[in-house]
């Protein structure tokens, strides 16, 4: 039997809620499941679920660890390493104690969607692994350092504060979808469009789908976050 990514996040959204992580009807990135929440230092922890295409009943995940709730981006000056599997944050003993292996450069793992003893495994391995990634000061100071974070930390900060007022303003729209996507109301479009055009971004409809998500994303965790609902 094939595992969906209906099926997949029916069985990891509660569990991965107990950690504080919200799940986003998120199409844009290429993750079969999607999660992310704010963490104390303003940072956002995003992870991406993948359904394997040769093992049906198989998954893995992927943090991203960012000033943005983007997922898998680490083009420019953005550390690659914020962009990980658990298994590369995991000992020799731990893997070996998780992934039943002795093979010393096992990283990548897969669990099984239809196992429940293997998706506790999985949300075992992530609650174990997440904190590797914030605690690390070297990685947050070299993601601090990112011109490339900061660009588009300063794009999604932007639409967050124009979007209310966006209908005010007198602009003319070339890059907004034909549909909806992801519940994500248009007036994020619009603001996304607005920001990458006002700043002399990379501007189709690709960014501004992406910016709108991320925007949207973040306002959403930090309004949740404010009120105390983790």
């Amino acid at each position: 039997m094939k595992l969906t990514k209906a099926k997949l996040v029916a069985k990891v959204k509660a569990p991965l809620a107990t950690s504080g992580y919200l799940y986003f009807k998120n199409s844009i990135p290429s993750a079969q499941g999607f999660f992310s929440k704010k963490l104390e230092n303003g940072f956002y922890l995003s992870l991406g679920l993948t359904i394997s295409r040769y093992m049906e009943s198989e998954f893995t995940g992927s943090f991203y660890y960012s000033k943005t709730a983007r997922w898998a981006c680490v083009w420019g000056d953005i550390p690659t390493e914020s962009y990980v599997r658990p298994g590369s944050l995991m000992s020799t003993e731990e893997r070996r104690v998780y992934f039943n292996t002795e093979n010393e450069q096992l990283r990548d793992y897969w669990w099984d969607g239809f196992d429940d003893s293997s998706i506790a495994s999985f949300i075992e391995v992530i609650k174990l692994t997440e904190s590797r990634l914030y605690e690390d000061r070297l990685l947050t100071k070299r993601i601090e350092d990112s011109l490339s974070v900061s660009q588009l930390k300063n794009y999604a900060d932007e639409v967050k504060k124009l979007v209310s007022d966006i209908e005010k303003l007198n602009f003319t729209y070339f890059y907004l979808p034909e549909k909806e996507i992801d519940g994500i109301p248009p007036q994020w479009f619009k603001a996304s469009e607005y920001v990458l055009k006002k700043q002399n971004g990379i501007l189709n409809k690709n960014t501004v789908k992406n910016l709108a998500s991320d925007a949207f994303i973040q306002s959403t965790i930090d309004n949740l976050s404010a009120i105390g609902i983790r």
